[in-house]
């Protein structure tokens, strides 16, 4: 177990990384760009099959609650000088617009446009941080996140084509979200690592690993 000194620091990281993911200013004074709302880049997605024939086009998409994060655990290793944070989300939602058009059995045609929401409980994040030493003082050597979504569920407005096209619509929105999630994690991996470098430049070497010192208990 890390020591109360410890976690507290690292919680107290964790906080100044949730206002600066807001894009205001952090302890320390470092604004990092906001990802919250996190903008997500316009995709296209096709579908080919003899009963339905579709292209939805995506965009004004963007991602919200990634700084509504519930720290769940900490633990560091000093000998090893790792660090493992366990986050958990209660709701991540991607909201957008959505335009299809395409034809129903090759001969129908269908087109339908309008808001979408795409939205996923009880996600996890487990962040891996690897310190060094380096000038008297330990920095951030690498850091990586893993993103696991559980249940997706999605919404779209002014739907048309009947139960296949939406049931096609949300199988490929859920699994626009799951792609998306590596770039996501990417994010908050630079936006903590920036941040961890910032924090540990204020303590030098000494003073850090008694910080973050794991009790005897």
């Amino acid at each position: 177990a890390v020591s109360a000194a410890g976690e507290e620091a690292i919680r107290l990281i964790l906080a100044s990384l949730r206002e600066s993911m807001r894009g205001e200013e952090s302890v320390g004074g470092l604004v990092t760009p906001s990802m919250d709302p996190l903008p997500v880049e316009r995709h296209i997605i096709t579908h080919q099959h003899p009963a339905l024939n579709i292209i939805v086009k995506l965009y004004n998409m963007g991602l919200t609650g990634l700084s509504d994060f519930i720290i769940e655990d900490v633990r560091v290793n000093v000998q090893l000088l790792t660090v493992i944070v366990s986050l958990g989300y209660d709701t991540l939602l991607l909201d957008g617009e959505y335009d299809l058009q395409g034809k129903l059995v090759k001969v129908i045609p269908i087109s339908a446009r309008g808001p979408f929401t795409v939205t996923t409980n009880n996600a996890k994040v487990t962040l891996r941080v690897k310190l060094k030493e380096c000038q008297g003082r330990l920095e951030v050597r690498d850091l990586t996140s893993e993103l696991i979504l559980e249940s997706v569920r999605c919404r779209l407005s002014h739907m048309t084509g009947g139960a296949l096209v939406s049931k096609v619509l949300n199988t490929l929105l859920s699994d626009l979200l799951r792609r998306e999630k590596q770039r996501l994690a990417q994010d908050l991996s630079l936006a903590l690592k920036t941040l961890l470098n910032n924090e540990l430049k204020n303590f030098n070497l000494g003073v850090s690993l008694q910080l973050l010192r794991t009790s005897d208990k």
